[in-house]
């Protein structure tokens, strides 16, 4: 989803069936013939001050003139879908490089150094060997709607459909063949209701490789969060209870296409606990993953 920022503070388990930390020995490693060097530094051994943010990151934004929506983070580089490029950072020397690439929505599974853009229809598996020059080496389709997004962990790689009218589908991936194969097409307890503008797949601390649907549950103001639990092939075990968040709807100064609105827009695994931004609740809501239950949400100014 649009906006994004994807962080992978949990660890990846390993598993044996559809998915392996071994890379594939055909797996290639080249230098992409339109990538383009955008540094801006003479002494690309650390950062200029004045391109730093609050945060003393580099603020590759401004620097590269780019619109930059969604970024991921994979072994000290940043990956971030800006216009019509993927534009890549270092972390740690502010050196910017890009690549040509359509992006709505970027994930990563950082663990098997792996990224995944979608834009349109289009879903593409990138190979990060060479960070600064990643290789595509895989595609699949998905029926996109507006505010649909992609979320990957454990070489599972799930799809939120967005408005109504889209479906589920969900993806296995595999470093061995470097394959990326469709294994769910629709998932009922997700797509039976209005909308799904949002996915965020982890291992949870029970080892479950667990997909957390944003879900329109009717009137409008009324949102859930779906968890769908998946095997080590990306197959569909079960679809627990959902949980109900906050009901009612934001009226702040956002335009279009947010404002007014009312939706979870990203959520985000940690130690147990699920936290989703959501403009109902005018801030963080916190969910207890093992039983479902909503705690006390974390206030934002807005």
């Amino acid at each position: 989803m649009n906006t994004k920022i994807l962080l992978l503070p949990f660890l990846l388990i390993l598993l044996a069936l559809g998915c392996t930390s071994e890379e594939s020995e055909d797996a290639l490693l080249v230098e992409t013939s339109n990538s383009t060097f955008l540094s801006l530094e003479e002494d690309t051994t650390q950062p200029d001050v004045n391109t730093l943010d609050d945060n003393g990151t580099p603020d590759f934004q401004s620097r590269s003139g780019a619109t930059c929506r969604n970024v991921v983070i994979i072994n000290g580089y940043a990956y971030a879908a800006c216009d019509n490029q993927i534009l890549i950072g270092n972390l740690e020397t502010g050196d910017l490089t890009s690549f040509d690439a359509d992006a709505d929505d970027i994930t990563a599974d950082a663990e098997r150094g792996l990224f995944f853009t979608q834009s349109g229809t289009s879903i593409r598996m990138y190979l990060v060997k060479n960070p600064v020059a990643p290789v595509e080496v895989a595609t699949a389709t998905a029926n996109f709607g507006l505010f649909s997004g992609i979320s990957a962990a454990a070489c599972t790689l799930a799809v939120s459909g967005g408005v109504g009218g889209s479906n589920t589908r969900v993806f296995v991936y595999s470093l061995d063949d470097l394959s990326l194969q469709l294994t769910e097409n629709g998932i009922t307890a997700v797509d039976n209701v209005t909308g799904t503008p949002d996915v965020h797949v982890a291992v949870t601390n029970s080892g479950q490789i667990t997909a957390f649907y944003s879900q329109d549950i009717g009137a409008v103001a009324n949102w859930a969060i779906q968890p769908a639990i998946f095997n080590g092939a990306a197959q569909l075990q079960s679809t627990p209870q959902r949980t109900v968040l906050t009901s009612g709807s934001f009226g702040g100064p956002f335009g279009e296409p947010f404002g007014p609105a009312n939706f979870p827009v990203e959520s985000e695994y940690l130690n147990g606990r699920l936290y989703v931004a959501h403009f109902a609740a005018t801030g963080i809501e916190v969910i207890d993953v093992d039983n479902g239950s909503l705690l006390s949400p974390f206030a934002l100014p807005y």
